[in-house]
């Protein structure tokens, strides 16, 4: 995406006369730039090199303020360009409000519950829906990028994987974010009830059984959940959802397997083949996440397989 074109494009948005500075990104091809001009007004460019993500995005932050929550609006731009200019939401992560102050954690994940049961309880938009397979083929990221990770003991991860998604996905089917996490909300104190929690990052958006989102939450590869935190937002959201918690904590189980192995790969893939190793970091909480996962039940007959299928402690090679 040449400057050219952003200079030109920033001209017909009417700011080309703003200072840029760059803002932190996700794993992805995109990048972001925060705007500003004397008079203190801010916004953010999007930039996408993948044009239907970034209409995917659009479609999405209609849907989602349509359904009365936060998400940027879109000040200038559309797909054809690759570009958006978007509402600036600020840097307050809740990433970073809960380190700072862990006892706000309880109460800013039933403000989460808020939002996950408002959006299941919306009409689906037209996104793609998963199937089994396709979420199993996901998770081979892990076997082609983790450092020794074991194919043969991955796959045996995998036969009860298989078996408890068919199942899963056998339910009515919810609107998922897809990385509902605390990097993607920013806390917007200066607005009230659920308007507090500024989305971001949903273009890849697609339908899936409910418990995903609150997966992605308790499952966090960016912040501690301590135990007693997850157990309450689990328990409350199946008391206020009616989900019974066997079955919500059955597919917790392995729609958790099947996201902490992809993000495995995906955080291998990026130190290795794109330098990006920012997210090393995170690996022995995405690791320990997995194994927690594994503890349920339906895996009892395979979860000692993990040792061997993703080694603990690994050394990622640039």
């Amino acid at each position: 995406m040449t400057d050219a074109a952003r200079e030109a494009f920033l001209e017909d948005a009417g700011w080309s006369d703003a200072d840029r500075s760059p803002v932190a990104g996700d794993l992805s091809a995109r990048r972001y730039l925060r705007l500003s001009r004397t008079s203190g007004d801010t916004a953010i460019l999007m930039e996408d090199p993948d044009a239907e993500a970034v209409a995917a995005f659009a479609r999405m932050t209609d849907w989602l303020r349509a359904a009365g929550l936060t998400a940027p609006g879109i000040l200038y731009g559309g797909a054809p360009r690759g570009r958006l200019l978007v509402e600036d939401f600020g840097d307050a992560k809740l990433t970073d409000l809960i380190r700072t102050d862990p006892a706000r954690q309880i109460a800013l994940y039933g403000i989460a519950i808020d939002v996950l049961l408002l959006i299941r309880g919306r009409p689906t938009p037209d996104l793609p829906r998963p199937n089994a397979q396709e979420l199993l083929d996901a998770t081979r990221l892990a076997d082609e990028w983790y450092p020794g990770a074991d194919t043969g003991a991955l796959d045996a991860l995998r036969d009860p994987l298989a078996e408890a998604l068919d199942d899963i996905l056998a339910a009515p089917a919810t609107l998922s974010l897809r990385d509902f996490h605390t990097d993607n909300i920013l806390w917007l104190p200066e607005r009230s009830g659920l308007a507090r929690f500024g989305l971001l990052d949903y273009q890849d958006a697609f339908l899936i059984h409910p418990a995903y989102d609150l997966m992605s939450l308790l499952t966090d590869a960016r912040v501690d959940v301590p135990k007693d935190v997850a157990e309450a937002t689990f328990k409350a959201y199946a008391e206020r959802s009616g989900d019974s918690l066997d079955d919500l904590g059955r597919a917790i189980a392995a729609l958790g397997v099947q996201r902490n192995l992809r993000i495995l790969g995906i955080f291998c893939r990026s130190a290795r083949r794109d330098g990006k190793r920012q997210h090393l970091g995170a690996l022995p909480r995405v690791r320990a996440h997995l194994a927690a996962c594994l503890a349920h039940p339906v895996f009892a007959a395979v979860a000692a397989h993990l040792e061997r299928a993703i080694p603990p402690d690994v050394e990622v090679p640039t």
